[in-house]
């Protein structure tokens, strides 16, 4: 208890979630974007016990948001957008940090905003950077794909309403250099990263059959024919999410179908955003400069 005092309260918070998220992230880099289970709950579990240990003054605020945060994420479980380790990681960096704290290299103040928003933002920043620099310029595509008509202006019309967007924030609030600079890389990697959706997206996927699905995987039905995608409806109940249900259903049909099995660990993403958040703060408010 002696060692908690000297530390204090806020530095055990920090200390746990850093922690806690770099293993998550070497887990999903190092094994094949496989956190063992046990791990995930216990994680959950090292969040109430924070929560309850060094948070009782806001225990309420603490859990309330835990269950908000819980329960969107399993809404986007179950339509196949997110795993459900990192659904629960989530959980737990909402039990061990409820609210974005003051920036530790000092920023603009706030609001008490959920330091789980901070983090996706950061995540989801540091991702539209990686992935089409990764997906294009190191990862051989499976299969060719180059930029279509349409990705192209799909592409421009982002990288236009990025520029606008700059724009309206200088006049209405004032922008930073370096906030104008940090809008403008993510306008350019999102018109590249839809320029490229079809190349990206491959490079991602591998094509397996039903039979090799396992529990909670992602299928890439954005990448299947209309054609492909009625055939297994008729089956099952098909869908983003693989399902044991839909695996048991399908196993003896031999048409493959895309699955994400080669993306990007996205807890490294949440690390970096984790990272970003406590130095930085929350990266709209630090783009704005408010």
């Amino acid at each position: 208890m002696m060692l908690f005092e000297m530390l204090g309260y806020r530095e055990i918070d920090i200390a746990v979630l850093v922690l806690v998220a770099l293993v998550y992230a070497i887990y999903d880099v190092f094994n094949k974007r496989n956190v063992p289970n046990f791990f995930v709950y216990a994680t959950v579990v090292i969040g109430i016990v924070v929560a309850v240990v060094f948070n009782s003054n806001f225990l309420g605020l603490d859990l309330g948001v835990a269950a908000v945060v819980g329960l969107i994420g399993y809404a986007f479980y179950r339509s196949g957008l997110l795993g459900g380790g990192d659904v629960l990681e989530f959980v737990f960096i909402a039990l061990v940090m409820p609210v974005q704290i003051q920036p530790l290299l000092g920023g603009p103040y706030q609001f008490n905003i959920p330091f789980i928003l901070s983090v996706l933002m950061a995540a989801g920043y540091a991702s539209i950077i990686f992935i089409p620099a990764y997906y294009l310029g190191f990862k051989k595509p499976k299969r060719n794909s180059g930029p279509g008509r349409k990705g192209i202006v799909v592409g421009a019309v982002f990288f236009v309403a990025y520029v606008a967007l700059i724009l309206a924030l200088e006049f209405t609030f004032g922008i930073s250099l370096l906030g104008a600079a940090l809008v403008l890389v993510l306008a350019v990697m999102s018109a590249i990263t839809m320029a490229y959706e079809k190349r990206v997206y491959l490079g991602m996927v591998s094509f397996i059959y039903p039979k090799q699905l396992e529990d909670g995987d992602m299928i890439a039905t954005n990448l299947m024919d209309k054609k492909d995608v009625a055939y297994f409806k008729s089956r099952t109940a098909f869908g983003r999410l693989a399902t044991g249900k839909l695996i048991s259903d399908l196993k003896n049909v031999r048409k493959r179908i895309p699955v994400y099995r080669d993306s990007v660990p996205f807890s490294l993403f949440i690390f970096i955003g984790i990272i970003v958040s406590l130095l930085f703060g929350n990266i709209i408010l630090a783009i704005m400069g408010i």
